[in-house]
């Protein structure tokens, strides 16, 4: 059997026209495989990303614990410090008064008398 020359050209067709379509194919999985692989690459950068600001948040933890037992201290210094200046500031209160009492007395002439 011979083949025709329009039946030749007829098959050729179709296969240019299936490789055509295997090659489009092709070409879309190429893309596809192309856009996970960046997507792939963006995960794993979004990881170790995410590693490197986990690891930030675990050192501010541990830093503000440091801070908040420091700042409980200081605030118990600065407490025991204003009890200190309100005790001071009381006793010269009432050092001023003793000695205005004394002054009261002794000019409204009761110093001076003595015991019969």
């Amino acid at each position: 059997m011979s083949r025709s020359p329009e039946r030749e050209g007829l098959m050729q067709n179709q296969e240019n026209t299936e490789y055509s379509k295997l090659d489009e194919v092709q070409d879309q999985v190429n893309k596809v495989k192309g856009v996970m692989q960046q997507n792939i690459r963006a995960v794993l950068d979004r990881g170790e990303d995410l590693d490197h600001i986990e690891g930030k948040a675990e050192d501010l933890a541990d830093t503000s614990e440091g801070f908040h037992q420091t700042s409980k201290k200081v605030r118990s210094k600065m407490w025991w410090k204003y009890c200190k200046s309100n005790l001071m500031l009381a006793i010269l209160i009432l050092i001023i008064i003793a000695v205005i009492i004394v002054i009261c007395v002794c000019a409204s002439g009761h110093c001076d008398q003595k015991k019969k």
